[in-house]
């Protein structure tokens, strides 16, 4: 976790300004295509976000997430097919079956690092595993069909710009929400861990109680992102929620910074959107995005968040100031509290 090298005041200004521009995306560029995968990439920052909190914020190493994607989308699409339930049940439900799902995981929260990480693949494994073959309840390889648009009461969200409007507010109301999470009791506990598990069991922090509460929490916000993708795709496969999906969420958040919330975000739309951009040159557009995926890798911990953070101060000629020197690591970025003034 690194605080943010940025003055409060230009965040939320910069905040406000990207919100704009993808509140007027839609209406200035409408095509449906573009929508559809700019709607796609909001849904997986919603599920990097999720991550974010595990793993920037309290340190666990998580690969399992494309399970709680998939029971999400899979409750959230048979509760609207099967039992005709409306959207908003669905959603609620999705989000709650998920987090239920994660107390299944409390056994494995004493584990830490890669151990805890090789766990919860296991638990992503046998997620799939049942959705492939569980085909009274999932339709097994076959997939679920003709899920139904998602719903606000009597409006149905049909057209491809309302499903994005919905989208977008989902990610900005779990993008504050966790941002009001963290300078909370909970959310400090949570870092403490992060910062060193045994100090903090020292201190009289419950250990397993906030590890397993953050499973949940992350959990719950994943299933709400699997109620998206289902009604955003009409259509669900077990094959769209492999490990791989696991390994791509970890890819977005590590792109775009280990501990920021908006790199995350970032660096969701950088993995959802640069495939898709670089279908102009073919059979070489997958070797180019890997290409770059080992350059972002190569700016650290901080990712693209950083990078950018970096850019604009140097464009506003703002440096740090503080009494404590900064390292390369993200303790000691946790640590530094800097002041702001222009060069």
């Amino acid at each position: 976790m690194f605080k943010s090298e940025f003055p409060s005041a230009y965040l939320w200004i910069a905040r406000i300004v990207v919100l704009a521009i993808f509140i007027v995306l839609p209406f200035v560029y409408p095509q449906k295509y573009v929508v559809h995968v700019v709607s796609l990439a909001m849904i997986f920052a919603i599920a990097a976000l999720a991550l974010q909190l595990l793993l920037g914020f309290t340190g666990l190493l998580s690969i399992g997430q494309a399970a709680f994607l998939g029971i999400g989308a899979y409750t959230s699409a048979i509760v609207t097919t099967t039992y005709n339930l409306p959207f908003e049940i669905a959603f609620v439900t999705a989000g709650l079956l998920a987090g239920f799902a994660s107390l299944t995981l409390v056994p494995i929260t004493r584990l830490r690092g890669v151990y805890l990480g090789v766990a919860t693949l296991g638990f992503s494994i046998i997620v799939h595993l049942i959705l492939l073959n569980e085909e009274w309840l999932t339709g097994g390889s076959f997939g679920l069909l003709n899920i139904p648009s998602p719903s606000l009461g009597p409006w149905i969200l049909k057209s491809e710009t309302a499903n994005y409007l919905f989208c977008l507010a989902v990610l900005v109301a779990t993008f504050i929400a966790l941002h009001r999470l963290l300078p909370s009791r909970f959310g400090r506990a949570l870092q403490a861990i992060m910062l060193d598990e045994d100090a903090a069991r020292a201190s009289g922090i419950n250990v397993t109680y906030y590890k397993s509460q953050a499973f949940v929490v992350a959990a719950v916000i994943t299933g709400f992102a699997g109620s998206l993708f289902a009604h955003h795709a009409h259509y669900l496969n077990p094959n769209d929620f492999t490990f791989w999906k696991s390994i791509e969420i970890l890819l977005m958040v590590a792109v775009g910074g280990i501990g920021s919330l908006a790199g995350a975000v970032v660096g969701a739309f950088v993995t959802t959107l640069l495939p898709e951009y670089l279908r102009v040159v073919d059979e070489y557009r997958m070797v180019i995005f890997g290409a770059m995926l080992i350059a972002f890798m190569g700016l650290g911990h901080r990712g693209l968040a950083g990078l950018s953070a970096a850019i604009a101060m140097r464009l506003l000629r703002l440096r740090p100031q503080s009494n404590i020197p900064s390292g390369p690591t993200p303790q000691a970025d946790a640590i530094a509290a800097p002041r702001w003034r222009r060069q």
